[in-house]
């Protein structure tokens, strides 16, 4: 049984719209200083980069990725422009790195088996590939008794575990967004076995995505859409099928925020505050690259416990 965090979704939509009206500034404060890190401790260094390689690469750093790192820090005299270059390099490096093929693609693939273990209880790849042998005998069998409608059926399902494994260098190539490659890991017959039934499908939505239960009203319109085909508004949106309801959740304002929320919680292991996701919302839906949320965090120095 998955254990499931809750957290009320906090109206933020009003302090979003002011906070567009206001114009971004850089404020200079006289006299303001970076502090001081000549006296944080090298094992503290080594860890900070040992951290950055396990929680961006999934692995982590080698004896000489440790020392180069580390020693550029240090030159950086442990700057926040010296720990961006660093961080940078990790999520968007492509120049080949033995076992990972790029700093890259691992990051990648890290996000990849993240969102698996997130929606789909870490299934591994020959689950997926199984299912759509499984689904293209179907269509085969179907084929032969003429049922058109079983053929339909099949393709369906071998489409949505095609998306599902394709979304992995869809993703990496910019041909797809996060928002729809969760999109695909909700909207396949492994979602659907671990969440049985409309009832519990439209919860768990809303619990994978936003860390919340949807209220009366969200389930009612959602329900009518997942268990009849039914229009219904979600998120604004009318929506008459799974397909629509899933892109729908993953293209709405929530769904951002819930991903800064995701990102501190599994990075600093704490809840983000309001300010910090009023800070970082409005430039991810910007860019929608969540390489940007990652980098904000990971540069503090709570994140580096330099202090």
């Amino acid at each position: 049984m998955r254990v499931r965090v809750f957290i009320i979704w906090m109206g933020l939509l009003g302090l979003i719209s002011l906070q567009a009206c206001e114009q971004n500034e850089d404020v200079l404060i006289p006299g303001n200083k970076q502090p001081d890190y000549s006296g944080v401790p090298t094992i503290k260094v080594e860890n900070y980069v040992n951290r950055l390689f396990i929680d961006l690469l999934g692995r982590e750093a080698t004896d000489s990725e440790r020392i180069r790192s580390v020693v550029s820090l240090r030159s950086g005299t442990l700057s926040f422009a010296t720990r961006d270059s660093l961080i940078r390099r990790l999520q968007r490096d492509t120049i080949y790195r033995e076992g990972d093929s790029s700093y890259s693609h691992a990051w990648h693939e890290r996000m990849y088996n993240l969102l698996k273990a997130r929606f789909l209880e870490g299934a591994d790849e020959a689950e997926l590939y199984l299912r759509m042998g499984n689904a293209q005998f179907a269509q085969t069998i179907a084929r032969l008794n003429g049922d058109s409608v079983g053929v339909f059926s099949a393709q369906e399902q071998m489409d949505k575990y095609k998306n599902v494994l394709n979304s992995r260098w869809k993703y990496r190539k910019g041909q797809i967004s996060l928002g729809e490659m969760c999109s695909f890991m909700m909207n396949n017959g492994i979602y659907d076995q671990i969440n049985m039934n409309s009832f519990n499908f439209v919860n768990a939505s809303f619990d994978d995505l936003f860390r919340r239960f949807p209220v009366r009203d969200e389930f009612d319109q959602a329900y009518q859409v997942i268990e009849y085909n039914k229009p219904g508004t979600v998120f604004g949106r009318v929506c008459t099928n799974k397909n629509e309801y899933c892109r729908s959740l993953t293209e709405s304002v929530e769904f951002y925020e819930a991903q800064i929320r995701w990102a501190f919680y599994i990075l600093l292991q704490r809840e983000a505050s309001t300010p910090e996701v009023l800070n970082l919302l409005s430039p991810y839906r910007n860019s929608g690259d969540f390489k940007n949320v990652q980098l904000a965090i990971l540069k503090t120095d709570e994140y580096a416990q330099f202090q």
